[in-house]
């Protein structure tokens, strides 16, 4: 009997926290240093960062499918957590989708993760509709397992993963597009 309070009162308070959360601010953190990675004639020089390898994980997505983020070796990957409701979570989408646009055919992967206890469906995709229609990865994280894995403490926290699979940069606050971009370009 205790049970059926215990898992309500739990969203609720998760739910609590990720609102006040999505208002909370926090510096941005960048690999200071990027070595770059010797050139051969068959490989493209690229930077690399000196952080973390990142976790690596799988989540169902909106369309249906699956992203994992070991299937996008190779490629710069923006990691975006958000919520269908977080007012504050949709300039960032904005600009993401714009740079998806741009910068995609130069090896960008970007996944938007829904950091909500329920798998809201219509309300993600009005989010995404609202985003400027981005055309990449929208996925479900319901049960927290990359938030945890990546020590996601706000909503509107953004990583970039560089191409070798390191940690590159992460902010736990809505990010201006310019910056974004900036950040962007230094490890495609």
């Amino acid at each position: 009997m205790l049970v059926k309070y215990f898992k309500p009162m739990l969203l609720v308070i998760i739910g609590l926290l990720f609102l006040v959360a999505c208002r909370a601010e926090s510096k941005a953190t960048t690999s200071s240093d990027a070595a770059s990675a010797p050139a051969t004639d068959t490989q493209q020089a690229y930077n690399i960062s000196d952080g973390p390898v990142a976790p690596d994980w799988e989540l169902s997505t909106l369309d249906g499918g699956t992203f994992r983020l070991a299937d996008h070796q190779g490629e710069v990957v923006v990691m975006f957590f958000m919520a269908s409701w977080c007012s504050t979570c949709l300039p960032e989408a904005q600009a993401l989708a714009e740079l998806h646009n741009q910068y995609a055919d130069q090896g960008l992967a970007i996944v938007a993760i829904n950091a909500e206890p329920e798998r809201k469906v219509k309300e993600l995709e009005l989010f995404r509709q609202r985003a400027n229609n981005g055309e990449f990865a929208w996925a479900f994280d319901n049960e927290f397992v990359v938030v945890q894995a990546y020590k996601v403490q706000a909503l509107d926290t953004t990583f970039i993963i560089d191409r070798s699979g390191r940690i590159a940069y992460s902010d736990a606050s809505p990010t201006p597009k310019d910056f974004l971009e900036k950040e962007i370009r230094k490890w495609l």
